[in-house]
């Protein structure tokens, strides 16, 4: 890719609750040390319009999401169904998950290879788990030290991530076999019950202070007002955006509140983050 005259990359992600959204800015970063225009987009953000156009002025362009059950967010599978066919144009995928997720990478390459992008790497990039509601009593944190330790650790996969791609040395995390049959041993039941898990998400009345930010950040507009009160369509993509930003905690999963003793819930991967970045543009 050194010798190529156009040096312009483009980054499209989905975050649902900061992770991605700092890994896009951390790799885009990486990416310009290297000699890269690199502009990143949410895809919550950028015009439907803008879309074929910013691919096609790109020599590069990549595709980052959070892994759902080893699977793409339902957001991300939409936004590459949308995109224009394209004829070898070089890609990349990157997912950013707790533990591991198989071949959460190369699940959204094959998509991509069917509108014909030719996908040369793919990352899978650990961090904090946001995931601080469920039936299985997962360990979170939001203590800023620990918080460090794991974006630094993360930003060195980056960097390496990053050199692969400007050296033009394909490079692809679990995209094999093996790693497809890990992937499927959660994929196959998330996709199964994923029907049913989009209606768990509720508002507890006596606690909700009606302040919005659940309505303001859901990427689909699953939460609404009804009445003065705040109701659901049963349209949850599972991205944990609205329950881990309320401030007083009145999201509800499964019927059962958060419990204060396990501290607040996951606010992001830096201190004092601002969710208002996942939909509106970084540029």
């Amino acid at each position: 890719m050194s010798g190529s005259d156009n040096r312009n990359a483009v980054l499209f992600y989905f975050s649902g609750t900061g992770n991605t959204w700092w890994v896009s800015e951390e790799l885009a970063g990486k990416l310009k040390e290297k000699g890269f225009q690199c502009q990143v987009y949410s895809i919550e953000a950028v015009r439907s319009e803008a879309v074929a156009d910013l691919i096609n002025d790109s020599c590069l362009v990549g595709f980052g999401y959070p892994i759902h059950g080893s699977d793409l967010p339902q957001l991300m599978k939409d936004f590459i169904a949308t995109l224009p066919q394209t004829a070898g144009k070089k890609a990349f995928t990157y997912c950013t998950q707790w533990l591991w997720s198989g071949d959460g990478a190369a699940i959204g390459a094959s998509m991509l290879e069917e509108k014909g992008f030719l996908v040369q790497w793919g990352e899978h990039i650990l961090m904090p788990n946001n995931i601080s509601v469920s039936i299985v009593r997962l360990p979170y944190t939001n203590d800023p030290k620990r918080l460090a330790v794991i974006r630094k650790r993360a930003s060195k996969r980056i960097e390496r991530f990053a050199d692969s791609i400007a050296k033009g040395k394909s490079y692809k995390r679990g995209f094999n076999y093996l790693a497809y049959l890990l992937g499927s041993m959660q994929r196959v039941p998330y996709r199964h019950y994923y029907s049913r898990l989009q209606d768990d998400i509720a508002v507890n009345k006596e606690t909700c202070i009606n302040c919005g930010d659940c309505v303001r950040f859901c990427p689909v507009g699953n939460l609404y007002y009804l009445h003065d009160s705040i109701e659901t369509k049963g349209t949850c993509i599972l991205c944990n955006r609205c329950y881990d930003f309320c401030p007083v905690a009145a999201i509800t999963y499964m019927k059962r509140e958060h419990r204060p003793e396990r501290g607040e819930p996951y606010r992001g991967p830096i201190e004092d983050f601002d969710p208002s970045v996942l939909i509106s543009p970084s540029n």
